[in-house]
């Protein structure tokens, strides 16, 4: 009986790891959805009214500081040079 309970309460925190990390991703998604809703006119997509745009701008401020600096590794010349080598 207390193998059949250990064996329970393993596939009982098996599956709860398992819904923490679907709602991480899923959140994660969610941000980047989130994201091109409010800056989708830097792809060519429409774009919100420009007062919902300002204010939701405060709270992209993780997103804008992941896309400078991926422009500034986009142009340093070691990534230059890798994606001249096709490595990745």
């Amino acid at each position: 009986m207390q193998n059949l309970k250990k064996i329970w309460q393993t596939l009982g925190y098996i599956q709860r790891n398992k819904a923490v990390e679907t709602l991480e991703w899923e959140y994660v998604e969610l941000e980047h959805v989130f994201a091109l809703l409010t800056m989708g006119f830097l792809t060519g997509l429409t774009s919100p009214p420009m007062h919902i745009s300002l204010e939701l701008l405060p709270l992209m401020e993780k997103e804008l500081i992941l896309m400078s600096e991926k422009v500034d590794t986009a142009a340093s010349p070691l990534s230059e040079l890798f994606s001249v080598l096709d490595v990745g």
